[in-house]
């Protein structure tokens, strides 16, 4: 569930602070990684208080590595997560 969460955290961010940069790949892991969410939700519903514990540690984890593969400095994004859970989840949620 973290590592999932970890990445669609992650795209999200590079989808809104790199627009020049944004591609089908992208689009597609956030879809594939929300999909394995939730199918782990479904699979174990008492994950999802789970997921609310976890989305602030697992936004620093993203922010950390949205750092690293871009380049741009840490301090560009938010320090704690502008994404709620429903819309990490949401399959047509996607920042401007």
């Amino acid at each position: 569930l973290e590592s999932n969460l970890v990445v669609v955290l992650l795209h999200l961010l590079k989808w809104q602070y790199q627009l020049e940069e944004r591609s089908g790949s992208w689009k597609g892991s956030i879809a594939e990684h929300r999909r394995r969410i939730r199918k782990a939700l479904n699979d174990s519903p008492s994950l999802k208080p789970y997921l609310e514990e976890v989305l602030a540690e697992c936004y620093s984890d993203a922010i950390e590595q949205a750092s690293a593969e871009t380049g741009l400095p840490f301090e560009t994004f938010p320090q704690s997560c502008p994404y709620t859970s429903a819309e990490v989840l949401n399959s047509n949620f996607l920042p401007e």
